[in-house]
């Protein structure tokens, strides 16, 4: 069963949308670069790290696509 898009909302704030969805893509861009440095690194990998960035990155995304007036990138 497929979920009904956010759109589907009614009195969605639109400021309040725009600055939503600027604060996730600064978010996802700083945790990108967080797990760029991270694989850098010469001392052994932190995994649970590397994994805990991944998954951060990849809620903010989720949560970026979900939200109203957002195209996908």
């Amino acid at each position: 069963m497929q979920q009904k898009p956010a759109t589907a909302l009614v009195n969605v704030d639109n400021g309040n949308s725009i600055a939503m969805r600027e604060q996730l893509m600064r978010e996802i861009n700083s945790l990108e670069s967080k797990l760029k440095q991270l694989k850098l690194l010469d001392d052994g990998v932190d995994y649970s790290l590397e994994q805990t960035y991944r998954e951060m990155i990849h809620s903010r995304r989720e949560m970026l696509i979900t939200m109203p007036g957002t195209t996908l990138f």
